[in-house]
């Protein structure tokens, strides 16, 4: 918790500094929910007969879940956008925690540095993530087709949970993998291997508070769907929601590889 409670507390001293870099994608991404097969899958949830159709339970937690154009459009767009905004974002935080600058200046020729290793994280929690939906997918489709109700929701809750914890028990593999090749420029199989030495000994609670915090962010977006009416406000909770989440992944990494790698940051010294 105390990685989490300083990323908030950075959040909150640079908001200005740090908010356009995780609200612009944030919005192509709420753009790609599909709320008819969101609010069918968690209306039959409600109900008492919690199955559905498996496109509709795909369409719902997939990225790139192809239910309309504009679903393609907007989650292709995100990764494009999410990949130059995380590029440039964690430049300022190197730049700000290494020497304690907090400018804007400079962080547009940095970003041919980032590009490439940016590129490369995001793609791999990209192919994570699909496949992981389509997994949770057929697994949610099954489950819910037992017979005995109450078994069906026992299943699917064992499932849900366990799901999300082995999304992000993956994607902690890759955890520090990014600011390893950035800032060490180290290959990327030796940075790999340094930034899983680092991780290990404090993996499991990243986890755990990472599924929280997913798991808290999706409930509030299903809620949002079934309670507000209108693509409106839907929209703004659901950007609202990514953007919080994207600022606290990429914040908290920058956190968690300074402290592993017992480097000194800039940012937490007063100058007179």
């Amino acid at each position: 918790m105390r990685y989490t409670s300083d990323t908030l507390k950075y959040i909150a001293k640079n908001f200005f500094y740090v908010i356009l870099f995780a609200a612009i994608p944030a919005v192509f991404f709420a753009l790609s929910i599909d709320e008819n097969a969101t609010r069918s899958v968690l209306n039959n949830l409600l109900s008492g007969n919690p199955h559905d159709e498996f496109w509709n339970i795909f369409y719902t937690v997939s990225i790139f879940n192809f239910s309309s154009k504009k679903a393609v459009f907007s989650g292709i767009s995100g990764i494009v956008v999410l990949i130059f905004c995380v590029a440039m974002l964690t430049a300022f935080l190197e730049k700000h925690m290494r020497i304690g600058k907090r400018t804007l200046n400079g962080l547009f020729s940095k970003v041919n540095d980032n590009l490439i290793s940016t590129s490369w994280l995001i793609i791999s929690f990209l192919f994570i993530y699909e496949v992981w939906a389509l997994i949770l997918s057929a697994l949610w489709y099954f489950v819910t087709g037992v017979s005995n109700t109450i078994i069906a929701y026992i299943l699917l809750g064992v499932v849900y949970f366990a799901m999300h914890f082995v999304l992000l028990y993956a994607m902690s593999l890759l955890y520090l993998w990014m600011p390893c090749l950035q800032i060490t420029g180290f290959a990327a199989f030796d940075a790999l291997t340094y930034s899983y030495h680092l991780l290990a000994p404090v993996q499991f609670k990243i986890v755990l508070v990472q599924t929280g915090v997913l798991l808290t962010c999706e409930g509030i977006i299903g809620a949002t769907v079934l309670l507000l009416q209108g693509d409106l406000a839907g929209l703004v909770v659901a950007s609202v929601l990514y953007t919080v989440m994207i600022l606290v992944y990429c914040i908290r990494m920058m956190i968690v590889y300074f402290d592993r790698a017992q480097l000194d940051r800039a940012d937490l010294k007063k100058y007179y």
